[in-house]
């Protein structure tokens, strides 16, 4: 259980609040759509996609958040400037939360920043990411538009120790206030098992102990190259499963404000795991408190019968 001494912010986005000490907030969960490989998904190109299926995860999740208390943030892919136009437009219109958007493609980034300024949808958005490879011409796009979300990503291929992971996210979080971002949630970045990983879990507290900035989490990432579960008689979907939920309680447990579990044909797992363990962080929060003499209001999960 930690405690820090440095104020920590805490941000609204579409009604869901991020940051905070432990245990102030419950964790908040992002779950991804439209990805490459997803059952949902027949045309990456194009944006076609089972809408029923689709429909289905979101009620799933919404049903989640309405058990355990904690929030979802959906986070879309789009491969081409149609299909992440589809995307939002579509989650718009089927979900009522905050949802972040993203793709390897700068076009479709772009084109997602225009369409949530053209619909009003830019409250509710939240560009993934801001980091070292940002082109002039898309930062001049995001700097022009009504979106003040965004994650942060301290990522660098030079940054291998914690110093050098602390001077990437300080640089990346003044690129972003440059830019008129003002509800930010640093992502120190997870890699590979073996390339790196654990190593953000580790940056994820001196994030919040310098800057008390809201942070989030991508640690989905780190068993999706994990040979060890490609072996035989491991690679299947529970041997997966069980890693990306280890990957995401362990998030969690350090302090991550809000954890990304990848596809959202998990929500039950996920959100039932950090369920669990927000009521250990409750606990413990309300514990710390006491014997520190701090009133502070503290999430109650409704999961605590």
């Amino acid at each position: 259980m930690f405690v820090f001494k440095k104020e920590q912010q805490v941000i609204e986005i579409g009604g869901v609040s991020v940051g905070g000490q432990p245990g102030e907030h419950p964790t908040v969960l992002i779950g991804g759509m439209f990805f490459k490989g997803q059952p949902i998904v027949k045309n990456t190109k194009q944006g076609i996609f089972d809408e029923e299926m689709a429909r289905e995860w979101v009620d799933l999740a919404n049903d989640m958040v309405i058990r355990t208390g904690h929030p979802l943030i959906i986070q879309v892919y789009g491969r081409t400037e149609t299909a992440m136009e589809r995307h939002i437009g579509w989650l718009a219109e089927n979900f009522d939360g905050p949802f972040m958007f993203e793709s390897t493609n700068a076009k479709a980034r772009v084109r997602g920043i225009e369409y949530c300024n053209e619909t009003g949808l830019h409250d509710r958005a939240i560009y993934n990411s801001v980091n070292l490879s940002m082109k002039d011409d898309e930062k001049q796009v995001l700097s022009n538009s009504r979106i003040d979300s965004a994650v942060v990503l301290g990522w660098s291929p030079r940054a291998t120790s914690l110093e050098e992971r602390m001077e990437t996210v300080g640089a990346m979080i003044t690129e972003a206030r440059e830019m008129g971002l003002q509800r930010l949630l640093v992502d120190p970045a997870t890699l590979p098992v073996g390339a790196g990983y654990g190593l953000e879990l580790r940056t994820m507290i001196a994030i919040k102990s310098q800057h008390g900035l809201p942070t989030c989490l991508g640690p989905h990432n780190a068993p999706s190259a994990w040979q060890f579960i490609k072996q035989p008689g491991l690679d299947d979907e529970p041997a997966h499963l069980s890693a990306v939920v280890a990957a995401t309680v362990a998030a969690q447990l350090f302090a991550t404000d809000a954890v990304m579990y990848g596809s959202m044909a998990r929500t039950r797992e996920a959100f039932i795991a950090v369920a669990l363990i927000g009521n250990a962080l409750a606990a413990t929060a309300a514990e710390a408190s006491h014997a520190l003499g701090v009133d502070r209001q503290l999430f109650e999960p409704p999961t605590s019968f």
